[in-house]
């Protein structure tokens, strides 16, 4: 127990630096301050994975830098690749791309980042963590029980939210795709029956009807009709605006994921996303 208190410990100082540089250099790309990271706290947990395995994994290469790089490189890349088709397969949505860089195996990992993480575990494999482990060493095992079992509590619940808003939002979306589709098909049936042609339509029924009176009469039923469609139309869209209210969380995740897509109804997140920035929904798009 002392020892996984421990590792907690190292695992969140590495998670808060990771989120740290993950922040520094998509504010600076984006030009405006990103919170960056699926978890809401100031943490980026593949960062403190990717950590812990370049500190255990490279232990023996510590005499040679360009071996720590190059293997650093290896096991990130490794990581962050299979991190990406874990969060794929389990939320349906594609967290990061890096198609639009040269040399990219699948969106997911990218010659750069590579190069960049394997920078990143050469830092801490021979700078950083030999500082940390100094630091810890000299923390109490009160101290260290304390610390790491506030820091799973944090993590867990911290883990419980942001799954559960990336559900909230994964559900929105389907929700949002059936009511958008109905509105579309209602909206085409209804322009079809009660906004083409009307005059028309009236003309061609009064030559099969006998009398005026059941032309009135068809022109009630046609009214009735008309008015229970748009209705239904006005309710679909009430459904809408109901649907692309969001709460701090759901935003917060969108905007720290500037090329989130989803696996299913890319369109309809492109919209959604859109609508979150308007605060409106576009339905003529």
């Amino acid at each position: 127990m002392f020892y996984f208190c421990k590792l907690i410990l190292y695992f969140s100082f590495y998670s808060f630096l990771g989120w740290v540089c993950e922040c520094i250099y998509c504010s600076v790309i984006q030009k405006k301050l990103v919170n960056r990271g699926f978890l809401t706290g100031p943490v980026c947990p593949v960062y403190g994975f990717g950590a812990l395995l370049v500190i255990f994994l490279l232990r023996p290469f510590t005499q040679n830098a360009f071996l720590v790089f190059f293997c650093g490189m290896l096991v990130t890349s490794v990581l962050e690749y299979f991190t990406a088709l874990l969060l794929e397969r389990l939320f349906h949505m594609k967290w990061w791309d890096y198609s639009q860089f040269r040399f990219h195996i699948h969106g997911r990992v990218c010659l750069l980042n590579s190069v960049l993480f394997g920078l990143l575990s050469a830092v801490v494999v021979l700078v950083i963590h030999p500082s940390a482990a100094y630091v810890a060493e000299r923390l109490s095992v009160t101290a260290i029980y304390v610390l790491g079992g506030i820091l799973v509590v944090l993590f867990m619940a911290d883990t419980l939210l942001s799954v559960r808003t990336t559900l909230e939002i994964s559900g929105k979306l389907e929700q949002l795709y059936a009511a958008a589709e109905e509105l579309r098909e209602r909206s085409e049936s209804y322009k079809q029956q009660f906004q083409q042609n009307i005059e028309s339509k009236f003309e061609n029924k009064l030559q099969k009807l006998r009398s005026a009176a059941d032309l009135e009469e068809y022109r009630t039923e046609f009214e009735e009709k008309r008015a229970a469609a748009a209705e239904h139309i006005e309710k679909l869209k009430a459904r809408i605006a109901m649907l692309i209210r969001s709460n701090k969380l759901h935003r917060r995740l969108i905007n720290a994921f500037p090329h989130l897509k989803s696996l299913r109804y890319q369109n309809t997140f492109e919209k959604f996303r859109e609508a979150i920035k308007e605060k409106r929904w576009n339905t003529r798009k």
